[in-house]
């Protein structure tokens, strides 16, 4: 099987006012028809199964400290369309955020509202 001996995990954070990328090569150790066994540079070996590459993981499940993050893994060619696809997902995320809470911010608004007339 032909493959490629580095992937890469493509990490896009932001962090309060500033966004930062950063690529890290992780070495290809072995491939199977699932899974590739690859391992990065200072850390320990780990396991991507193929239909998870090209695809972004939430990095920050929770909004805290003004920091988002989120990452895939991919082939070296692929890096930057991977990069700006999850920059687009870093946005969408931070427009559910502002339209949750803009929802809290009416109930909170008609609560308050209720209470000033009793």
């Amino acid at each position: 099987m032909n493959s490629p001996k580095t992937l890469y995990q493509i990490t896009v954070e932001l962090r309060k006012d500033q966004l930062a990328s950063r690529i890290t090569p992780w070495r290809l150790l072995v491939e199977t028809n699932r899974y590739y066994e690859i391992k990065s540079i200072t850390g320990s070996v780990k396991r991507l199964y193929k239909e998870k590459l090209n695809t972004a993981i939430q990095e920050t499940k929770h909004y805290s400290d003004g920091i988002l993050a989120i990452s895939a893994f991919c082939q070296e060619e692929h890096i930057e369309d991977i990069r700006s696809h999850l920059i687009e997902q870093l946005d969408a995320k931070i427009n559910n955020y502002l339209k949750d809470l803009e929802l809290n911010k009416k109930a909170l608004c008609s609560k308050l509202a209720i209470n000033s007339f009793t």
